[in-house]
């Protein structure tokens, strides 16, 4: 205790041993495996041997790694742009005076998000099922198809089915944080626009919408940051099939590094995942920087 009382700062000795964590398993392991990305290493030798930015290069000549960025771009920009639209559109129905039983309703739309993921996407695994799923038998019962649809082995449909899941995973955490910043929103200001002459979609577009566009804005941020390094869905559900349709980056980075062994690759790809992620990471900030300021 004496010892504490002569160091200037004490307080960061309480803080040291959680720094000292999050140095041992973040940390470390990023520094590890961007050096990896400059050597090569496979599970056929214990040596590293520095071959520069080959395997970059190597990476981007590699029409599967280009593939896996490009399918990478429609899983994040769809399931970001339907989970954030049904979200909001949750959120701006259940914040209405006229609903009733709001606590019971909410519990409800969240039953998606409260279960494991590798539950809810068993589930839809068989929902999909081309001969015993329930999807295809009501399609059928509608007229809607004559014949069952393969939902997760066809190249057509598979990604499609895949950003299904995840936006019914992850809408209703958008719900419950649009409808936090609604409930936010000033009384005063709504009555102000309703001596004003605003009221209805006036009112929305010109007081709310304003109010909540920075805590809109954290989440289409970090539902993109989620989404870039989503695994479960597409591993369980196709396993990045058929023909590579449905191979997000993350599932490139894991059949390079536990299939083929080519750790070196796999580091290569994972560094240009953690780019990606950290560009985002840092608009993020800037942007809730931006909004605490303001």
């Amino acid at each position: 205790m004496q010892a504490l009382k002569n160091i200037r700062n004490p307080g960061l000795m309480f803080v040291l041993p959680a720094v000292l964590i999050i140095a041992l398993i973040m940390i470390f392991p990023l520094i590890y495996t961007i050096v990896l990305s400059f050597n090569k290493s496979d599970i056929y030798s214990d040596s590293w041997t520095f071959v520069g930015v080959s395997q970059y290069v190597e990476l981007f000549k590699n029409p599967d790694f280009l593939l896996s960025l490009y399918v990478t771009f429609l899983w994040t920009i769809g399931s970001v742009v339907f989970q954030f639209l049904f979200g909001f559109a949750a959120a701006v129905v259940i914040n209405q005076d006229f609903i009733k039983w709001k606590t019971l309703i909410r519990i409800l739309l969240m039953v998606p998000w409260v279960i494991p993921s590798i539950i809810s996407v068993n589930v839809w695994k068989w929902l999909y099922h081309a001969d015993f799923g329930i999807i295809n038998h009501i399609l059928k019962s509608l007229g809607i198809i004559t014949t069952s649809i393969n939902w997760v082995s066809d190249e057509h449909t598979a990604l499609f089915s895949a950003i299904l899941v995840n936006v019914w995973k992850m809408y209703p955490l958008v719900m419950i944080m649009i409808e936090a910043a609604l409930q936010s929103v000033p009384k005063e200001l709504k009555d102000a626009s309703n001596v004003d002459g605003a009221t209805g979609w006036r009112q929305f577009r010109a007081v709310t919408i304003p109010h909540i566009s920075s805590t809109c804005m954290s989440v289409i941020l970090l539902l993109t940051i989620w989404t870039l390094n989503a695994f479960t869905f597409v591993f369980v559900l196709t396993e990045g099939g058929p023909a590579h349709q449905t191979e997000i980056l993350s599932l490139f980075i894991y059949k390079a590094g536990f299939q083929n062994y080519n750790f070196g690759i796999a580091a290569a790809a994972s560094t240009v995942l953690f780019i990606i992620t950290a560009v985002l990471s840092f608009v993020y900030m800037k942007l809730l920087m931006k909004g605490e300021d303001g």
